[in-house]
């Protein structure tokens, strides 16, 4: 990630950072609890961990939980966010890259929104170091933008031609199961989620809200057999640690 990058999501912690709970991250959390099941008592590592709202309600079912981010802007509204909640969290300043983390230390290591913004070859980097801080026989997740999602696709081209797009640099994908195998990791597989939620991206078009109203409303009609046939914003990647460092 660049240091130009780096400003973008520093400006971004910055602003108001809202931990109201909100249909995006419950489905994450859904797909979270699908694949890991019961949180309580299970250590559970959030690399790149933003403004760490799903961390936080993990931590409120009994996780243990560690956020490891490069920006210390978005670390210190976590703390806050933890403190006012009550809940205890583990808060780590480092590059997701090389992390300031023990190894085989956690059971299920994740992260949403992050392996966009980085090239192949450090996607193959970060998922080595999200092995290495798992245990054997633990997870490695990843929620990824998914280029087949068109609502996404449309409003962020839209958003980039009016130079109104907020994320800088990411481009989405169509799949991480190289990255994967090229880092160790056992691959398990990929789904995909969300597709309510890309309609939110619709917003960075003008006078695009009677539109977006009219694809929710034909979506929600849909037996759920014709719902997935259109894919959702998020890629889920899953894969299981298997021996020190990842490797199978």
């Amino acid at each position: 990630m660049s240091d130009q990058q780096k400003k973008v999501w520093d400006g971004i912690w910055s602003g108001n950072v809202s931990y109201s709970w909100d249909p995006l991250s419950q489905s994450i959390y859904e797909t979270m609890r699908e694949l890991a099941g019961d949180f309580r008592d299970k250590d559970i590592l959030e690399a790149g961990s933003g403004s760490g709202k799903i961390s936080l309600r993990l931590a409120g079912e009994g996780a243990r939980v560690t956020l490891v981010d490069y920006s210390e802007k978005a670390l210190a509204n976590s703390r806050a966010a933890f403190r006012s909640a009550g809940c205890e969290g583990s808060f780590v300043l480092s590059d997701i890259r090389c992390m300031e983390v023990s190894g085989q230390s956690n059971d299920l290591t994740w992260n949403a929104g992050v392996l966009e913004h980085f090239t192949s070859d450090e996607k193959v980097a970060i998922l080595r170091e999200m092995a290495r801080v798992t245990r054997p026989g633990g997870m490695v997740v990843t929620l990824t933008p998914y280029a087949k999602c068109l609502p996404y696709r449309a409003g962020k081209a839209y958003g980039e031609r009016q130079g109104t797009w907020m994320y800088g640099i990411e481009e989405p994908v169509l799949t991480v199961e190289d990255e994967f195998r090229r880092s160790g990791i056992e691959w398990i597989g990929e789904t995909n989620i969300g597709f309510l939620n890309s309609l939110d991206f619709l917003d960075y078009i003008p006078e695009a809200q009677p539109v977006k109203q009219a694809i929710r409303q034909w979506y929600e009609t849909l037996p759920a057999e014709e719902q997935r046939l259109f894919p959702g914003y998020l890629l889920v990647s899953a894969g299981k640690v298997r021996a020190f460092g990842g490797t199978a």
